[in-house]
């Protein structure tokens, strides 16, 4: 594939991290006021510390899953940060591995669609498909730090001969269970 195919893969990742921190879940046309109380009440406000996604995920992690182009990125929206980096896997799909204040109790309120709690290691976990215009090509998985979560927001097109069939979830949580087991109980 040409550099542009890539460079086009990663402004999708980019766009696509975009609107969802724009707020284009069911309910994120509501003002963070209007939420219910309890998530936003329970914002931290700014970012996890202690854990950079951008220089510690592990290398080999990175070279198992042929992630390549790392770019660094940060967005807030009502209260939420984000930050941290995006990677694309030639041919093949996106990924933004991000902390953020936004908690697991939050995602949970919002109600979008396939949300799955479950563990990974000792911390909780929420998986959820927070694009309503694509909703089987991208999956955001949250996985418990302190101070918030460390996100694996995945988007997989679906028109990609490689991986356009694979469930974009599943593959947000294989490379979530490759980076949060070795991660410091402190974090």
């Amino acid at each position: 594939m040409s550099s542009w195919g890539n460079a086009a893969r990663v402004w999708a990742v980019i766009g696509s991290a975009a609107l969802l921190v724009a707020g284009c879940g069911p309910s994120g046309s509501q003002p963070a006021s209007e939420r219910s109380s309890s998530s936003s009440a329970a914002i931290a406000p700014d970012v996890p510390t202690g854990y950079d996604p951008c220089t510690q995920i592990p290398q080999n992690v990175l070279n198992d899953f042929q992630l390549h182009s790392s770019i660094p990125s940060e967005n807030s929206a009502n209260g939420t940060k984000w930050e941290g980096c995006q990677w694309v896997r030639s041919n093949w799909y996106g990924i933004a591995i991000q902390v953020t204040n936004a908690t697991i109790d939050m995602i949970r309120d919002q109600h979008y669609q396939d949300t799955q709690e479950f563990t990974i290691g000792n911390r909780r976990a929420i998986s959820s498909r927070q694009a309503p215009d694509h909703p089987m090509q991208q999956c955001t998985v949250n996985v418990e730090i302190k101070g918030g979560t460390l996100e694996f927001f995945l988007t997989n097109p679906a028109d990609d001969s490689v991986g356009g069939n694979k469930n974009s979830c599943d593959m947000a949580r294989e490379i979530a269970n490759r980076v949060v087991p070795p991660l410091p109980s402190s974090i």
